[in-house]
């Protein structure tokens, strides 16, 4: 019975470290930079942009498109000239000039955007 109790406890040991190893503080990471593309200046009215966010980790660490992460806020300075939706896609509705922003952990990049008729 003693080795029967000896070998359960080695063996929950063994699980812990397995589950402590494997909880990484990924969730902890602390954004150091944002990267929208593509770097386009224009655009025609009544045309699609589809941007990229690329996120970037005090770590060394980044994570590639997270676009359409649900904590990622977009941002247009002006609807009336385009509007953006909530995974980063621009929709160009009027002429002029417009900022369009991503806002994630604390950070946040913009682009400016030229709508030409």
């Amino acid at each position: 019975m003693k080795l029967y109790r000896m070998l359960f406890a080695m063996a929950f040991s063994a699980m812990s470290m397995v589950a402590a190893v494997g909880c990484g503080d990924e969730d902890n990471k602390t954004v150091s930079d944002l990267d929208l593309t593509p770097d386009t200046s224009s655009m025609k009215k009544g045309e699609t942009l589809q941007y990229t966010l690329k996120v970037m980790y005090s770590d060394g660490t980044s994570d590639g498109d997270m676009s359409s992460h649900a904590d990622v806020e977009w941002i247009s300075s002006d609807a009336a000239t385009a509007t953006v939706s909530a995974d980063g896609l621009v929709t160009a509705i009027d002429e002029g000039t417009v900022t369009i922003t991503a806002r994630f952990g604390g950070q946040e990049e913009s682009e400016s955007l030229v709508i030409l008729p």
